[in-house]
């Protein structure tokens, strides 16, 4: 994750915005078995700066407090709807969900017709727009 975005995150943050959970590469390793990808390493550390939450609204999802992997759960429930093995859910939009391809590292849209949609080239690409937007809207 780079710094422009720790920048951000210091100056926009509030009060649990973040949990801040605790999360070890034994974690990462969990979900990715499960998952049967590999996670893009911006949002490992992502992952293990803030655990899960955003800025202005906005909210990825990562790992609870209790250690509970919510990427995880929300993308093998999404995989019962087809959802390709190859993204992971990071934000659900209600009409769409916001996903990383870990084929490709890029941030995709994908609704439950099936069409996927290129956001963005990276997840620091996609969070950089993301709180830059919700901060303009604020």
């Amino acid at each position: 994750m780079n710094d422009v975005i720790k920048d951000l995150i210091n100056q926009y943050e509030q009060k649990g915005d973040f949990n801040y959970a605790t999360v070890t590469d034994n974690m990462i390793a969990a979900a990715e078995e499960k998952l049967g990808v590999k996670l893009p390493e911006q949002y490992i550390d992502f992952l293990k700066e803030y655990g899960h939450g955003g800025i202005a609204g906005i909210e990825v999802m990562g790992i609870g407090l209790t250690g509970r992997m919510l990427f995880v759960d929300t993308t093998l429930e999404y995989r019962e709807d087809d959802l390709p093995d190859n993204l992971v859910v990071i934000e659900n939009v209600d009409e769409y969900l916001t996903c990383i391809d870990c084929d490709t590292e890029k941030i995709v849209s994908w609704d439950f017709s099936g069409y996927i949609k290129e956001d963005y080239d990276s997840f620091d690409e996609y969070l950089m727009d993301q709180m830059n937007s919700a901060i303009e809207n604020l």
